[in-house]
């Protein structure tokens, strides 16, 4: 990975997240020599709970992070640590068949449950709680598919827990009568994400595990013994590397073939000034998160201080627009009319990770380089997934995570992907329009 320039260390996202987090740890850039085992690129959720999986094991290992820990999606999400994937349980289960879908089952109840274990740890706080997550139900088709998941996990997963909710109810939980019904999982997990990054880098580095902030990787050499990371102060001999940036890896160029098999694309989100208590009392009645089934997504929640959230698609582009803010706000009203006279506090933009398939892929790229990445909004319990698994890889063991293991299709067309991509939002936002 050569001809690359050094990016400076870039300020967190002006979100809610960062107005109310804990301070950052006391974490330094590297300067010197430096050698190791395995060097992880990227101090998000999953290059810490890759460095904690393998200081565990008693392996020499370091995180080097171009800003700060959790400076990218995992201190920018929603905060929502969801026991679904982008596709239901039932179509899954035609996609793949019943074993495979067993498997999918099993390991993202694994990722949320890694989750809540670092929590119970480390003694974190993070903001962690099993809420419980709402899908709900924009058209009459995603209601009827919502009550096929409840039947597949009955009949085929033995989950009797998640349960359907029926329009009236869905109304009252979350405060909009917007949907046609909904999928309650009480087990989903939500989270501060900017504080638990903080605070899970805090401790892994007080257990002796280097992390290096500000510290950008500018060039990758792979040889036959190991690898060179190269930074703008240093250099870092490794054994094995694991690149966890995620979207953030176009800040440096990526190995070739991987640019075609990951799309950066933007979601954006706000945030309300505090709500007096008899607004704040109608909405989101239980606590739940809620993400909804629109072709383009939006999901909501409280957030500290009496705060609502709303998130949703992004410019392709990446640039943030007023426009684009605007578009967020009026969806916010339109779904919840009480908040008509509601000022907007905070908005900020990041990036996602999208795969042909939808499934985030943990991938040996070289016999000495690992990647973990796409993860398309439901990062914030996979990453404690593949981030274990690129650990077990980085050792040279065979994982098993059915659809998410082995090399992510490459997408067609890749260099006409931003025009392409806005027609597809454009036939989407359509569809949503008209709730086909």
């Amino acid at each position: 990975m050569d001809n690359v320039v050094a990016v400076d260390a870039l300020p967190h996202a002006p979100s809610i997240w960062n107005a109310t987090a804990v301070p950052p740890p006391a974490l330094y850039p590297l300067r010197g020599e430096l050698q190791v085992d395995c060097a992880i690129v990227g101090g998000g959720f999953t290059g810490l709970n890759a460095a904690l999986h393998l200081s565990r094991r008693g392996v020499q290992t370091c995180i080097l992070e171009a800003n700060d820990a959790g400076w990218g999606a995992s201190g920018r999400n929603g905060g929502m640590a969801v026991l679904r994937y982008k596709s239901g349980w039932a179509a899954l289960a035609r996609q793949f068949g019943h074993e495979q879908t067993r498997l999918l089952h099993r390991l993202v109840f694994d990722a949320v449950d890694a989750l809540e274990q670092n929590v119970a740890d480390f003694n974190l706080d993070g903001g962690f709680s099993r809420c419980g997550h709402i899908t709900a139900a924009y058209t009459r088709q995603d209601a009827q598919a919502l009550r096929q998941d409840i039947a597949w996990l009955a009949a085929e997963a033995g989950d009797r827990h998640p349960r359907y909710l029926e329009p009236d109810e869905t109304t009252r939980l979350i405060g909009s009568g917007a949907y046609r019904g909904g999928y309650l999982d009480t087990r989903a997990a939500g989270i501060h994400p900017l504080s638990y990054a903080r605070e899970l880098a805090a401790a892994l580095a007080a257990t002796g595990v280097p992390i290096h902030v500000g510290t950008p990787v500018v060039r990758i050499r792979e040889h036959a013994q190991g690898c060179v990371l190269e930074t703008p102060e240093a250099c870092v001999r490794a054994t094995t590397v694991i690149v966890a940036s995620n979207a953030y890896t176009e800040l440096f160029p990526l190995p070739a073939g991987l640019r075609r098999r990951i799309v950066p694309v933007a979601t954006s989100v706000v945030a309300s000034r505090p709500l007096p208590d008899d607004l704040y009392a109608t909405m989101f009645t239980e606590g739940h998160l809620v993400t909804d089934t629109r072709h383009l997504v939006n999901y909501f929640r409280r957030v500290p201080g009496q705060r609502i959230l709303f998130g949703g698609r992004g410019a392709l582009s990446g640039i943030e627009t007023p426009e684009i803010y605007g578009n967020l706000v009026t969806g916010l009203r339109r779904l919840f009319p009480q908040l008509q006279d509601v000022p907007i506090e905070h908005q900020w933009s990041g990036k996602v990770a999208v795969t042909l398939d939808d499934f985030p892929h943990v991938v040996r790229h070289s016999p000495r380089v690992i990647f973990a990445a796409g993860y398309g909004g439901r990062g914030v319990a996979l990453t404690h997934l593949l981030g274990r698994l690129a650990a077990d890889m980085a050792l040279g063991a065979t994982v098993s995570c059915g659809p998410m293991q082995g090399a992510m299709p490459a997408l067609p067309f890749h260099s006409w992907r931003l025009p392409v991509m806005n027609l597809m939002a454009a036939y989407y936002k359509l569809r949503d329009h008209l709730r086909i």
